[in-house]
């Protein structure tokens, strides 16, 4: 096998994985099965939507709050439907400013999260409720409970109650509807979270609704949810993500029915569940994609967090690199040690397959002299050639296997590196102060709506881009002219593919070129 070419099918490989992560799968991404696949089912099947009257009844000047602060999280309850006005996470901030205020993942709208669904045409949006109290503090291990009543025109009687823990970014909502007309089933209505929540410098738009319905995970755009909304029986949990950050609603027990629809044009998420004993019974989390925090919180919710196929790589690299934080005290130079370790790990199928290249550039005039002896005669020519890499001891299918095995090392540090919530606005060095965000040097006369850059220079993208060229100098030339034109274009595509990636990949990569570049430059020196 002509190695020029295989470096050129490597190097395509990992371009489109990467671009198929970027632009396909953190779109419509499923997870593995592991188990029976439900059935989505047009909204036809399934109770009707609430109209937009019902949901969309903002709170009224008059109508009072009640707040509540935990370790983690400080939030403002309406009386006017008991909904979340805003949840602010204490430990992330909106931004990279070290002022900024904390992240609040309710998005201000027309539509309140935590909205319940009393019947198919009726919510609580429009009910005044009377709380029990006007603030609740919870520590530690400390457990409060809110009670919120309302009485409607029909003359049902509606009560939610909500219970904190000090230090957990789940909260429990049970809820009751009693009287004329009491109904069976109780929904509980999410909406989608600010642009905040995406992250420094992430793309607009990759929030999905998402919903984990038969085990399988379920991910859905805006767009397809207000163009073809879905019913997903047998759910554990559903809502909305974004890269870093999730609300979703549980069943405390058993599973329920998912309803992804759009209401207006806002996207809602709604979870359905029986009514048993006269009342139903919710677990809400909002708060960090942490894999540790979504692991101690249980029902699966780590699921969100998606590695792709070489997830048992990720997770490892993903522990590796909290700890090398422990340690450096600094993301940015735990990526360093981390791809340093890596390509350490790495050496000796690196080491092979250099040897061999170096080998089949020593054999390649005589290749060449028999395809031109036996250009008509194939059976011949690979005869020949087989003859040839036998008297030299090489074996062209050598150098194959070993940029195989790295293959699945460097996507799943890719992975790793791309749901890592604690890069979000950790800082590196110099002009890098968020390694989730697009490096950019920021220069007076860059006009902000040039594209691409808007406004700074990617300069840590440049020095990638020019280090790609360095290793493509130094490694041992041959095949025809056309490949070696196309692996010197490689550089191009990869630094423009890299110009809105998070800094912290970008250095990631930038390392592991350097190292290989030390590599190709010791090998050519022993060689010679």
């Amino acid at each position: 096998m002509d190695q020029r070419r295989l470096l050129l099918a490597f190097a395509l490989s990992l371009v489109v994985l990467v671009l198929y992560q970027e632009l396909v799968l953190r779109k419509y991404r499923p997870a593995p099965r592991r188990g029976p696949v439900s059935q989505e089912t047009p909204p036809a099947t399934s109770p009707p939507s609430t109209p937009p009257m019902e949901l969309g009844a903002p709170p009224s000047e008059e109508a009072q709050v009640v707040t509540v602060e935990t370790d983690v999280l400080r939030a403002t309850i309406s009386t006017l439907g008991a909904r979340l006005l805003n949840l602010e996470l204490k430990q992330y901030r909106r931004n990279v400013q070290p002022d900024s205020p904390p992240l609040d993942l309710v998005q201000p709208g027309p539509i309140l999260p935590l909205t319940l669904q009393l019947a198919p045409a009726l919510s609580d949006a429009g009910f005044t409720f009377r709380p029990d109290r006007s603030a609740l503090i919870v520590h530690g291990e400390e457990r409060g409970v809110l009670a919120f009543v309302a009485d409607s025109p029909n003359g049902l009687h509606v009560e939610k109650r909500y219970a904190f823990a000090g230090d957990e970014y789940v909260f429990e909502l049970s809820a009751s509807a009693s009287g004329e007309g009491a109904p069976k089933t109780l929904g509980v209505a999410l909406t989608p979270l600010p642009p905040e929540s995406a992250g420094g410098g992430r793309t607009p738009g990759r929030e999905t609704a998402v919903a984990l319905s038969a085990h399988r995970l379920v991910e859905k755009s805006f767009a397809d949810v207000e163009k073809q909304p879905a019913t997903l029986p047998e759910s554990l949990w559903a809502g909305f993500a974004a890269p870093y950050f999730m609300s979703v609603v549980m069943p405390a027990d058993g599973v329920g029915q998912a309803v992804m629809t759009a209401i207006g044009e806002v996207p809602v998420v709604r979870l359905d569940v029986p009514v048993e004993d006269g009342r139903a019974a919710f677990a809400i989390f909002v708060g960090p994609k942490d894999r540790s925090i979504l692991a101690r919180a249980g029902r699966d919710l780590d699921r969100a967090l998606d590695f792709g196929w070489f997830w048992f790589i990720a997770i490892p690299l993903l522990s590796a690199l909290r700890l090398l934080h422990t340690v450096t005290g600094n993301y940015g130079v735990a990526i360093i040690v981390l791809t340093a370790l890596v390509k350490l790990a790495t050496t000796p199928l690196t080491q092979s397959t250099f040897r061999n290249m170096r080998e089949m550039q020593k054999i390649q005039p005589q290749m060449v002299k028999l395809r031109e002896r036996y250009k008509d005669d194939q059976v011949t020519l690979q005869k020949e050639m087989m003859e040839l890499y036998r008297r030299h001891r090489v074996n062209p299918l050598s150098g194959c296997l070993p940029m195989l095995l790295q293959l699945p090392i460097f996507v799943g540090l890719y992975n790793a590196l791309s749901h890592a919530i604690e890069l979000r606005h950790a800082p590196f060095a110099l002009w890098i102060n968020d390694l989730s965000a697009p490096d950019r040097l920021m220069i007076a006369g860059i006009p902000a709506s040039w594209p691409l850059i808007g406004g700074g220079v990617p300069v840590l993208t440049l020095v990638m881009g020019a280090s790609m060229f360095i290793q493509q100098w130094l490694t041992p030339q041959q095949g025809d002219p056309a490949q070696q034109r196309m692996m010197m274009f490689m550089p191009l595509l990869f630094t423009y593919m890299f110009i809105n990636f998070p800094a912290g990949l970008v250095l990631y990569w930038l390392v592991n070129n350097l190292l290989t570049i030390g590599q190709q430059y010791w090998n050519l020196r022993s060689a010679t």
